[in-house]
């Protein structure tokens, strides 16, 4: 989990919490967490994140998401994004052409039936 990994990571950095009085640990720490085209255009260098939320009920809860997608029925053109095909692997490849909804669809995993 992110947020844990975060916070180990405080603990290094600030062993004997001197800094929580000021900033507290988590107020330190901004999670990003990429979507699908940034999994497709970083050819799976940054997958996707698969997260949900739960919620505590001691404190707020702040989130501020930005979403950028491309236009419903934009077709994905690798040789524009990349520069050339010979830049693009296999996966890009493959989705030269498709259209967005259908590189989302094909990203997803498969159902348990």
């Amino acid at each position: 989990r992110p947020e844990l990994n975060a916070r180990k990571h405080a603990k290094t950095l600030d062993p004997k919490g001197n800094m929580d009085e000021q900033f507290p640990w988590h107020a330190r720490y901004l999670i990003v967490m990429p979507g699908e085209l940034l999994q497709l255009t970083s050819r799976n260098n940054v997958p996707a994140a698969v997260h949900r939320v739960v919620v505590a009920t001691d404190a707020p809860r702040l989130s501020a998401p930005v979403l950028l997608r491309a236009r419903p029925g934009t077709k994905m053109d690798v040789e524009r994004y990349m520069g050339s095909l010979e830049n693009a692997d296999d996966l890009l490849l493959e989705s030269n052409g498709m259209r967005m909804e259908a590189i989302h669809d094909a990203l997803q995993p498969l159902s348990k039936q």
